[in-house]
């Protein structure tokens, strides 16, 4: 019972404390908003808020979103001439702020203390109607459903163009939180006002969004090349793979382009010295091919160092046999990406001397890259390219796709780095990771060197693929064999091989097979090795394998959406 007389204390000594030292708040009895629809297809809106103060505060703040989400696009309002006066017309001192996402009205309220004060915010949008077929809509968010007090009561009255009555406009309207379809309002159609006005007070973070669709030809829409201006500034992310592209190609300008040679192509009657035909393969595309490692093991047969020969196995499958002729360890002729092949043809046992090709089959990563990045290397070595032609690709490659996974991260985490452009700026940025992947294959550059032997390699392989019978017929005639290498590793081999159609030609060394020599035999046999070849050094490769529109949301739609919103409080 002591106790008691403590509590009474208490209680009178709160109740008689200066209102400044009470906890502000509020509540907002009215909320009635006036819409203009310009014959422009601008609004003018002016939103009258009578808020019940209590306690002190110093004046209140708007917060109007600037951006919503168009057919998976962003869509800005265009908001300016922003004035906040009070229930007199007075102007107040108003301070505005555009974050990029939202514009903050901020204005100071004279004797806002323990009052009912009516707060008038006007301003004027652009882009807030949405054209539809024939037709435009308004899709306008009234009070926003950011507030944290209650709205006694809501309005929103829309005042048709010129020319234009209430009667033909089409409307609907919600109420209630964000994502709800509430029917808690009631209309009436005067002249050329529409007056929507909510049957229940709105609770915190509740409010009144209205859609309505104007009839053809009430507004003047703006210009195509307006609104595709308009979409432009309000996406601008979605412009940076083209950023990425003139960036790139200023790179490729810079770094990537071969140096000019004073030399035309011309045919080349013979192959250039010292080049091995892999490489020419190589140099030609700027990259290492399954054709280029076929071509050197047939021209280490024709050079005399293997014999391959077509043979059947027991099950009566076809296969290759390859026969080693003489000893590799430290002869110089061989190349280092050749002894690579090798060792990869043998097991890098150089005590064995014969191999079937169906028992060189492994798995693609321990067979191919090993002697693609060997002939890359070659290749650097005899002064063709100044890096490895791979490694620059990959350097492209990678950081493509570090750039689109940052893109990736900004789509599934959306940090709010560009208001109301998060969707936008993923996807330009995943987008322009993969146009620095798409440029990778442009990016490794020749030397001067380079340059100059690729001339004389597209010469000769002009020659491999049209030439004539009569100079054929002056080469020795083991040409054909010695020279198809080259034809393999430049891509002409059909083309080569059926040149000589009707010359004659000694019956090759390098490959052994039953029955007479043919051409067409030949030509068969070589395309058989090649397919069964390629097929052994991809094996078990790893990873091979017309009314409501949509946007106006007057059918299905929900209060919340739509353009304007946002929210306030009180300071």
């Amino acid at each position: 019972m002591r106790a008691a007389p403590l509590v009474l204390v208490a209680l009178w000594l709160a109740a008689a404390a200066p209102a400044g030292a009470q906890p502000g708040s509020f509540a907002i009895e009215r909320f009635a908003a006036t819409i203009e629809v310009g014959a422009d297809s601008s609004l003018a809106v002016r939103e009258a808020i009578t808020f019940r103060f209590r306690g002190r505060h110093q004046g209140i703040y708007r917060v109007i979103p600037l951006h919503s989400r168009v057919g998976g696009l962003d869509r800005a309002l265009r908001l300016d001439g922003v004035a906040v006066f009070d229930e007199s017309l007075r102007p107040l001192r108003t301070e505005v702020t555009d974050s990029g996402g939202s514009v903050r009205i901020k204005a100071w309220v004279p004797d806002a203390v323990d009052a009912a004060r009516t707060v008038i915010v006007a301003y004027r949008v652009r882009r807030a109607l949405f054209p539809v077929d024939d037709h435009a809509e308004l899709y306008w968010n009234v009070t926003g459903d950011q507030w944290d007090a209650p709205i006694r009561e809501a309005e929103a009255v829309v005042v048709a163009p010129r020319g234009v009555t209430a009667a033909a406009l089409q409307s609907i309207a919600y109420t209630g939180p964000r994502g709800a379809a509430g029917t808690a309002y009631a209309e009436e159609r005067v002249e050329r006002f529409l007056t929507v006005r909510t049957t229940r007070p709105l609770g915190p973070r509740e409010g009144l969004t209205i859609a309505v669709a104007l009839p053809a030809g009430a507004v003047a829409a703006p210009s195509r090349w307006r609104e595709a201006a308009w979409q432009v500034e309000d996406n601008w992310p979605l412009a940076l793979p083209l950023l990425a592209a003139a960036l790139g190609g200023l790179a490729w300008w810079r770094w990537g382009r071969d140096p000019a040679v004073r030399r035309s192509i011309k045919p080349e009657y013979a192959p250039p010295d010292g080049l091995a035909p892999a490489l020419a393969g190589a140099l030609l595309d700027e990259r290492a091919e399954p054709r280029d490692v076929i071509a050197t093991l047939v021209d280490l047969a024709v050079r005399g160092y293997l014999r391959i020969e077509q043979v059947t196995r027991a099950d009566g499958e076809p296969d290759f046999m390859f026969r080693r002729l003489k000893p590799i360890l430290g002869d110089p002729d061989i190349r280092p990406f050749e002894l690579v092949v090798l060792a990869m043809l043998f097991d890098s046992d150089w005590r064995l001397n014969m191999r079937l090709l169906s028992e060189a089959r492994r798995d693609y990563d321990t067979v191919f890259p090993p002697i693609r990045d060997e002939i890359y290397r070659s290749m650097v070595r005899e002064r063709l390219f100044p890096a490895s032609p791979g490694g620059v690709r990959r350097l492209w490659v990678g950081a493509g796709w570090a750039i689109a996974a940052v893109g990736g991260t900004i789509l599934l985490k959306t940090p709010g780095w560009v208001p109301g452009l998060d969707l936008a700026l993923g996807v330009g940025v995943t987008l322009s990771g993969l146009v620095v992947v798409a440029l990778s294959p442009l990016m490794p550059k020749r030397t001067v060197r380079g340059a100059e032997v690729l001339v004389r390699v597209r010469g000769f392989q002009e020659f491999l693929e049209r030439a004539e019978k009569d100079r054929l017929e002056r080469l020795p005639r083991d040409t054909l064999h010695r020279w198809l290498p080259w034809a393999m590793a430049l891509g002409v081999t059909e083309r080569w091989i059926f040149n000589w159609d009707g010359i004659a030609v000694d019956r090759p060394s390098w490959f052994g097979e039953d029955g007479p020599f043919s051409l067409s035999d030949y030509h068969r046999a070589v395309d058989s090795f090649g397919r069964r070849t390629e097929e052994a050094i991809l094996t078990s490769r790893r990873g091979a394998a017309g009314g409501w529109s949509g946007t106006s949301g007057m059918s299905g739609g929900a209060s919340g959406r739509g353009m304007g919103g946002g929210g306030g409080g009180t300071f």
